[in-house]
C-alpha cells in the first residue's frame, strides 16, 4: 500500500475515494492547475482553493462567479475580477510553486447567517480495537469570514447548543449526530492500511441545510481544544492507553 506523504490532502482524498461507503460524502476535489480551475469554476460557480499541506485554515481562497463578476475572498478581504483568466493569473502569482487543491464549495448550514461545520474526533484503544467517536464540536465562522477555525475568528458550540441555534428541526438532531459518527468511523477505517499505527483522527464535516454531510478533510494530529470538559477527559483516556 502506498504511503501518504505528510499532510497531503490530495493523496488522502484519493485514499478515501477508494472506499465505497465513504465516497458519496467526499467534497469533489482536483489538483490546482489552469484547466481544473477553469472547468470547476465554470461548472460550479463557487469553488475553494487551498494549500495541499495547509494548517489552521491559512491561505484558503473562496472564488465565486456572481453577476458577471468573479469575487476572490481571503479571510475578510475581497477582490473583484471581470474574467476567470484574470483570476487565474492572480492566483498563480499568489500560489507560486506550492501545491494547492481545488474543492467544490459547499453551501453550509448557518447559525446567525454564519456557516458551520463539525470536527469529530475518532480514536481507538489499541491497533486492533474498533474506532470510536469520542468527541465532537460545532465550529461557527467569525463575522464576514468563510472559514470556521477558531484561529481565524471562529467560535465553538457543543452539538446540542448548535442544534438549538440552528434551523434544523428537533427530529433531525439525533439522526444527524448518528450519521456524523458513522461517516467518521468509516473514514478512519478506510485509512487503516495507509496508517496502520494511527489511533486518532480529527475529521471535518460540513452539513448542508438539507442535512447532507460532506467531508472536507482529515487531520492526523488534531487539537483537543474547544471540546467540553467531559469529552476532553474521554479523549485523554483513550490517548493514554497503549
Amino acid at each position: 500500500m502506498k504511503k501518504i506523504r505528510g499532510r497531503n490532502k490530495w493523496e488522502l482524498y484519493l485514499a478515501l475515494k477508494k472506499t465505497k461507503q465513504v465516497r458519496p460524502y467526499l467534497v469533489f476535489t482536483k489538483r490546482w492547475n489552469r484547466n481544473n480551475f477553469q472547468n470547476m469554476l465554470s461548472k460550479y460557480k463557487q469553488i475553494v482553493i487551498k494549500p495541499n499541506d495547509g494548517l489552521q485554515a491559512r491561505n484558503i481562497y473562496f472564488v465565486t462567479e456572481y453577476k458577471k463578476k468573479i469575487v476572490v475572498q481571503l479571510y475578510r478581504k475581497k477582490r473583484y475580477f471581470s474574467t476567470s483568466d484574470l483570476v487565474y493569473e492572480f492566483m498563480r502569482k499568489r500560489i507560486g510553486k506550492r501545491p494547492y487543491i481545488i474543492q467544490k464549495r459547499i453551501n453550509l448550514a448557518k447559525i446567525h447567517k454564519r456557516p458551520i461545520d463539525v470536527r469529530v474526533i475518532i480514536q481507538r484503544n489499541t491497533l486492533r480495537s474498533p474506532w470510536v467517536a469520542t468527541a465532537y464540536k460545532v465550529r461557527v465562522a467569525g463575522a464576514g469570514r468563510k472559514v470556521t477555525n477558531a484561529s481565524k475568528g471562529g467560535s465553538v458550540f457543543t452539538f446540542k447548543e448548535a442544534m438549538q441555534r440552528s434551523s434544523f428541526p428537533d427530529y433531525m438532531h439525533e439522526d444527524l449526530l448518528r450519521k456524523l459518527k458513522q461517516v467518521s468511523i468509516r473514514s478512519a477505517e478506510s485509512l487503516n492500511s495507509y496508517y496502520p499505527k494511527k489511533r486518532i483522527y480529527g475529521i471535518d464535516i460540513g452539513i448542508k441545510e438539507d442535512g447532507s454531510l460532506h467531508i472536507f478533510e482529515i487531520n492526523r494530529n488534531p487539537s483537543f481544544k474547544g471540546f467540553s470538559p467531559g469529552q476532553s477527559r474521554r479523549m485523554k483516556r483513550f490517548k493514554q492507553k497503549k
